[in-house]
């Protein structure tokens, strides 16, 4: 496998995803992580709060599940409806009408 060389944020200098990692505290595998998913620059080795990313991820959590309630309540809607139209269509289409 091949070094990834990329720019220092902080003075362009290039450098390998290792070194910038050491300068920047953070591991390479984080950096290769970050790089594949097209951070450049700065975004690349800004730190992230872990708080930040747990809101985030409850906020995410939160969304999916008032969409799901949505999805239940727009199916069962239809089904608390009461049923008097279906003997009205019977009357109509010759449903009453005994041989």
């Amino acid at each position: 496998m091949s070094a990834i060389y990329v720019n220092d944020p902080a003075n362009g200098e290039s450098v390998t995803l290792s070194e910038l990692g050491r300068r920047y505290g953070l591991s390479p595998a984080c950096l290769s992580r970050r790089y594949e998913r097209g951070y450049r620059g700065k975004k690349l080795v800004e730190l992230v709060s872990r708080e930040e990313v747990a809101r985030a991820k409850h906020a995410e959590y939160r969304e999916k599940l008032e969409r799901q309630q949505q999805l239940v309540d727009a199916n069962t809607a239809a089904l608390m409806r009461p049923l008097n139209h279906i003997a009205d269509v019977s009357k109509m289409v010759g449903g009453s009408q005994h041989v």
